[in-house]
């Protein structure tokens, strides 16, 4: 008998530079869990994010959006721009937004890029 995946445990993005990344991903709202050799870790609902030292990031042409759920997508926008970030609409033409946006199968959300190339969408959990 198979065991089946528990759930997701964490999730390894490539930096060039992680300190420069996790200060992103703190502005962006994600809670700092720990660090270790240049690599740092944040939480992620049960699983983490890991930021990992590379020479090249892993996003490209072809890299995915990564959804983080959360509780209220109007005040997770206001978090955002008030630690300066620009919040964008990836499907539109990437201009900055004033507002999330409603998608047309319901969810409402925003994105944001880290400074590696990784999409990050803000997806209000309903």
């Amino acid at each position: 008998m198979t065991t089946p995946p528990l759930g997701l445990h964490h999730l390894v993005l490539f930096c060039r530079d992680t300190d420069r990344a996790r200060e992103w991903y703190e502005r962006a709202g994600f809670i700092y869990s720990h660090g270790y050799g240049g690599m740092h870790w944040f939480q992620l609902g049960d699983a983490q994010i890991m930021l990992h030292p590379s020479e090249v990031a892993s996003a490209g042409a072809k890299s995915p959006t990564f959804h983080a759920a959360v509780a209220d997508v109007d005040a997770h926008f206001r978090l955002v721009v008030a630690n300066g970030l620009t919040p964008v609409d990836h499907l539109g033409d990437d201009s900055p937004l004033s507002a999330p946006v409603t998608r047309p199968w319901g969810a409402r959300e925003f994105e944001l890029t880290d400074p590696d190339g990784h999409d990050w969408a803000f997806t209000e959990r309903s």
